[in-house]
């Protein structure tokens, strides 16, 4: 019962800092990804935690087993190239519905949008995170991450996929 009342007063103080700090997420991540983003496209912190631990368990997985995902990296500059590779995954996998997490998300809920959405806004939402872009299938069976890392004085963006995303992208990304 005690640990309860303290997992829930953890989520209030989270909330309460969303509301106060981060007021605008909302409508900064509108500006980015040029479509409305209100209320009833934001989860609760609750719901943003269950499916965050679904995403970081396949994450972890993909480091695991080298056959679970799917891994393709590129130096980060020129951003169009693999910006376009985004933008060709987002368009496979078109209005497939998905829940981003990206910026401060632990503090204001993650996002439901179409992937098509977020993978054609990659750079952007890159930008505002400033190193990782996490999205997932709403049925948190497929997923994704791109991380902005540095490895030997060059940035370099890792692009990560398992489930069904994995299929689709990987006839074409290997080539």
């Amino acid at each position: 019962m005690a640990e309860e009342q303290a997992s829930k007063l953890e989520l209030l103080v989270r909330r309460n800092k969303g509301r106060r700090e981060y007021q605008y997420y909302a409508t900064e991540l509108s500006h980015l990804l040029k479509t409305s983003i209100g209320p009833n496209n934001i989860l609760d912190l609750g719901e943003t935690d269950r499916l965050l631990a679904c995403h970081r368990e396949n994450a972890l997985r993909s480091n695991k087993e080298s056959s679970f995902a799917f891994r393709k990296k590129w130096p980060y500059e020129p951003l169009r190239v693999w910006s376009a590779a985004c933008r060709v995954l987002g368009s496979k996998l078109g209005d497939e519905p998905a829940v981003l997490f990206v910026g401060p998300y632990e503090f204001c809920g993650a996002v439901r949008l179409d992937a098509n959405r977020a993978l054609d806004s990659a750079p952007s939402l890159l930008e505002f995170d400033r190193e990782t872009v996490t999205l997932q299938s709403r049925d948190t069976e497929s997923g994704l991450y791109l991380d902005l890392f540095e490895e030997s004085s060059q940035s370099l963006i890792e692009l990560v996929l398992w489930g069904h995303w994995k299929t689709i992208a990987a006839g074409w990304l290997s080539e």
